[in-house]
């Protein structure tokens, strides 16, 4: 399996938007909190790419490198809905106060799978989970800063998306 091309590209060379809001908005900073920190969120899909990354070195390098350089870019993303909820006016906890429970993120979150199709059709369930949600609050926010950085994280989920789906098709 030769993927080195696909790992140059594990972000798109697009610059991000000022990280900027219209005004302090607590409902909105919890939404985000959301995507920050929810069970299908940045901080989960950091450390599952992470655990998938140290997992393959041994036997896979080159799907351990390209799995690192995408957890690179969904720490970018974590960075940046960080900010964003601190200027919408609340502590960029990692917790998730969409939830019932406002839950504290867990490592139960991470899918541990070590099969090589199970692992990126988790991989590929998540970054489609994410990208419906990125979508689904563009579309209900009024913050116009805000929707563009959304925008451009998703942007970058779609190239991870096609990412992964490249590498389970050529398993």
């Amino acid at each position: 399996m030769h993927l080195m091309v696909m790992c140059m590209k594990c972000k798109l060379d697009l610059p991000y938007p000022k990280i900027c809001v219209a005004q302090k908005n607590p409902q909105l900073a919890r939404l985000l909190m959301h995507c920050y920190a929810g069970e299908v969120s940045e901080e989960t899909a950091i450390h599952q790419y992470m655990y998938q990354s140290f997992y393959l070195k041994q036997e896979n390098a080159e799907l351990s490198d390209i799995l690192s350089q995408i957890g690179e870019v969904e720490m970018r993303h974590l960075q940046m809905l960080g900010f964003l909820i601190r200027k919408l006016g609340v502590y960029p906890l990692f917790l998730d106060p969409t939830d019932n429970y406002n839950a504290f993120w867990s490592g139960k979150y991470i899918c541990y799978e070590t099969n090589l199709t199970e692992m990126f059709q988790a991989n590929i369930y998540a970054e489609q989970k994410a990208i419906r949600e990125y979508n689904a609050l563009i579309q209900t926010i009024d913050d116009e800063c805000v929707k563009e950085i959304l925008k451009r994280i998703v942007l970058d989920e779609r190239l991870h998306l096609e990412i992964f789906e490249k590498i389970l098709a050529s398993l």
